[in-house]
Order: structure tokens, then sequence, then C-alpha cells
């Protein structure tokens, strides 16, 4: 027994100093891989509404529950004392920016009466239908408030929208129906999508959704300015972001856009340093950079805009860039391979291999880490964007807050006339930054951003059916000599495939 007791004391001892030595990293670890993907203001709202579910009065008290958000939103837009943080802030430490009002309490009534979550009895309110009711708020905000709207709590939009959707599906397929181009778009005046997984599906190109197509003509048709704001950077060749966009840009000339709506039609490679804009030849083409409105030198006065920074401190964080992704390659043996552009690292699958996303965010996580500890923990002179991009992991320099703003400042838009659609929100995602300049859609997939578009269409009372003579729908041209020709898209298609999405090499020429 002695012995036996002496033994087990022993032990004891070894785990608790062992215990001891590792409980810091072990909870450094932890605390990393929790909230890397959790957005801090969902998740709160959700256990928020947990209360009324367990207590089966979701359908009494769901909507006052998205008033109090919506009036905790109020006071934190409202305070300007960083010395003393608002409710929301104290709540939710991570919350950031607010642009405009939210609407919540109507954006759940509307949502609610189409998929009644109210009558649930064993399934909660989840983290998705929480973001689409935002989501929806979001929209709801950018339109201009008519009488009666607030007071009917809910209905109006209800009411907006069973109308305009009444025959949709129909008009969608036949393109008898004239559509009156001469109004003005009633929402956002810019608004900029993120490219894959937003537009067209990660490492793809635009294809096979000509709903989408319409919805982006019809935004263009109706005065609203289209920008494109991806990672992809392939410097000024402007051939290669062409094939990306090949499916849209035909589309755009089959349906005849004028010049002008050509013309606010924009693509800002690399995150913010390489601005193109489409021409009247329905081709992409270089803005000038410098001299008289160049949009470098006209943003300048922005502190963190491209045109501040300097060669030395591009390379400076590059190398700290490069030198963790190669780490992180080798730490993990990765099945990838990691290549460098003038202004991006990037690690990125072998052919025909892949990465596990657990992977990818540890890459991005650690070039966050040691980007952060440069200039004795002061972190790097330039913006950055470390993230996560489905099957990739890079580190840009500059990020889509700089590429939204950029364009904000260039062509004279408020923030809260602007909107970033985009799919990457959480803090290993590429679309985080634009929080801080505009108000922001989270989406998932290139099918919800369709969907989006609809709503902002419809609410804005402008009819999603094609032009007579010049629609397609869902890949049945219909109409004369207009018809969008998608065997030629296809064909263009086949390039894209060769083309190596990652650097722009294109492999076979068809």
């Amino acid at each position: 027994r002695i012995i036996l007791s002496s033994l087990v004391a022993s032990l004891t001892v070894r785990v608790t100093f062992h215990c001891q030595t590792m409980s810091f990293s072990s909870r450094r670890r932890n605390y990393l891989l929790t909230p890397h993907r959790r957005d801090g203001l969902i998740e709160w709202m959700k256990s928020m509404l947990m209360h009324s579910f367990v207590l089966d009065a979701l359908e009494n008290t769901g909507a006052d529950t998205f008033s109090h958000f919506e009036v905790l939103i109020n006071e934190h837009r409202a305070n300007t004392d960083d010395s003393r943080p608002s409710r929301l802030k104290q709540l939710v430490p991570t919350v950031g920016t607010f642009h405009t009002p939210l609407p919540l309490r109507q954006a759940f009534l509307v949502y609610n009466a189409k998929h009644f979550l109210t009558k649930r009895k064993h399934i909660q309110i989840s983290f998705n239908e929480i973001r689409h009711i935002m989501n929806l708020a979001q929209v709801m905000a950018m339109k201009t408030p008519e009488p009666g709207e607030e007071a009917s709590d809910g209905k109006f939009f209800i009411n907006r929208l069973a109308h305009a959707s009444s025959s949709e599906e129909d008009a969608f397929q036949d393109d008898t129906t004239e559509i009156d181009l001469s109004g003005h778009f009633d929402g956002a005046d810019l608004i900029t999508f993120d490219g894959d997984q937003t537009l067209y599906s990660d490492g793809s190109n635009f294809e096979g959704n000509p709903r989408l197509a319409n919805y982006l003509t019809l935004l263009l048709q109706h005065g609203v300015t289209v920008a494109v704001v991806t990672a992809a950077g392939y410097e000024y060749n402007v051939e290669k972001y062409e094939l990306r966009l090949s499916g849209l840009l035909n589309y755009f000339k089959k349906m005849h856009l004028t010049a002008e709506q050509c013309n606010r039609f924009y693509l800002f490679g690399g995150e913010c340093n390489y601005l193109l804009q489409l021409g009247s030849d329905y081709k992409l083409h270089a803005v000038s950079e410098s001299g008289a409105g160049g949009w470098l030198t006209t943003t300048k006065y922005l502190p963190h805009a491209p045109g501040n920074w300097t060669d030395k401190d591009v390379g400076d964080l590059l190398d700290v860039a490069e030198q963790s992704v190669q780490e992180s390659l080798e730490d993990q043996t990765l099945r990838g391979r990691v290549i460098r552009k003038k202004r991006a690292v990037g690690l990125v699958p072998l052919p025909g291999q892949s990465m596990p996303r657990e992977a990818l965010d540890e890459t991005v996580l650690r070039c966050q880490s040691k980007l952060e500890r440069m200039n004795d923990r002061k972190g790097p002179n330039l913006p950055y964007c470390a993230f996560n991009g489905g099957s990739d992991a890079w580190v840009d320099v500059g990020n889509k807050r700089v590429g939204v703003q950029i364009l904000q400042s260039y062509l004279g838009i408020d923030a809260a006339k602007t909107l970033h659609i985009g799919d990457q929100f959480l803090n290993t995602g590429n679309d985080y930054a634009a929080r801080d300049v505009c108000p922001c859609i989270w989406i998932t997939s290139p099918e919800e951003t369709t969907y989006i578009l609809k709503i902002m269409l419809r609410l804005s009372g402008i009819p999603t059916s094609f032009v007579k003579g010049e629609g397609v729908a869902d890949g049945e041209a219909s109409g004369g000599d207009s018809k969008v020709d998608f065997n030629e898209i296809g064909r263009r298609n086949e390039v894209v495939k060769t083309m190596d999405v990652y650097t722009g090499e294109i492999t076979t020429a068809k």
C-alpha cells in the first residue's frame, strides 16, 4: 500500500506539472480554434433568441426581441465616446460599424411570413437564418422609406414582394414583357461584389447563371455602378480577367449595353491594386493610375491608399508572409506549392490535389500572427489581407476595405450608399475588412447572390424579366439575331479551364 501510494503521488505530481506547463499552450490553441469561424454578433443574437424558443414563446416575443436588437444597434451607431462603449459593444466586444439603421423587426416578420420560424417546436432559429434576416434588413435599409412603411410592421414589404413575384417565373421564361429602363434603382449607388463563390464557383469563372447576368445587367441599366473587387490579381493583363468573366461580358454585349452603362462596370484586381473599367467595346481597360484623374493620384489623401506605398514596405511584408507560408507548408506536409506575385503570396494545391480547410486556416492564422509581430509588434506598415480562399490561402498587400474606399472616393459615392456582397466575413476571410467602410451582405454561394439581387430589384419595382427579343432563360435563347450564344461562352470557358487561376498562366489555347 505504501509503495502504491507513493507511485500514485508521484504520478499525480508529474501529471499536474505537465498540465501546468502545457496549460497556456493548450488554452492558446483552443482559443484560436474556437472563435476564428464564429461571428460574435450573430452568435449572441442566436443565444438571446434561445430563451424564447425554449419557453415556446418565439411567436409572441420574436419580433420584440428583434426590436430590442434594433435599439441596441441604434445606440451603438449614436455612441461617439470611445471611452464609454455602447451596451452592444459590452455585450459583443467584436461588434463593428453599422453604416445604416437596420429594420430587423420588419425583416424578421417578412422572413417569418415565408418560412414560419415561429411554428417550429424542435429546431431553434439557426445561424444562417439570422444571417438571412440581417441581409434582408440591410436590403430594406438601403431603400427610400415610403409613407406607412414602418407602421405596417412588415406588411408593406410582404405585400410588395408578393405582388412582384406573382408571375415572375413566367416572365423570366417568356420574354414578351417590355422593361421600363427609365426608372432609377432605389437602393445603393455602388454595389461591389467578391468574385469566387459570390459571382461564380470557387476557382471557376462566370458561366451558366443567366439569371445573375440578367440582374447585373438590370442594375447597370438603372443607374447603379457595379464593381467586382476580387483577390485574383493578374496585374494589368486584362485578357485574363476577361476570361474569368467571359460569360458575363458576352451577355453585356448581347444585351447591347450603352457606352454609359458599360462605363459603370469596374473590376478591382488584387483586392485594391489593379483597377479596370469596361469600355464601349465590352472589353476591360486599365484605368490610368497617374496624372490628371489617375486613380492612384486622386486617392493619395487616403492614409492606406496604394499610391502611398513604397516598394520596400511591400517587399518586407511579402518576405515575412512567404517565410510563414513556406513553414506552414513544410510543417503540415501539405500537397501544395508556394507562389509569389508582385503583391501577393499564396499557398495553392498541386494539380489534382486538395488541402484541408483546417490546414489552410492554420496557415492564415500563422501569417496573421507573424505579420502582427513585425516592426516591434506594431505590425506591417501597409494594410494586408491573410485569408483562406476555400482551396488555397493567400496574403495580399492591401485589402477590400482599401479597394472599396478607393472606389467610393474615385466615384464620389458615400459609404451609406455603397453595398458590398461577399462570402468571406469570418476573420480568416477577405471580405471581412469591407465592413469598416460600407454596409455588407453575407452570402455563401452565387445562388444566394442571385436571390439577393432579385429581392433588391423587386423592392425597387423593377421587373426582372428579360428585354423582349434579347433574353435567355436558363440557357435557352429566345428571340432573333440578338440571342446569347452560350455555345460561344462554353468555348471560351474551355480556355479558362486550361488557365491556372492562381498564376494566370494559360497552358493550352483553344
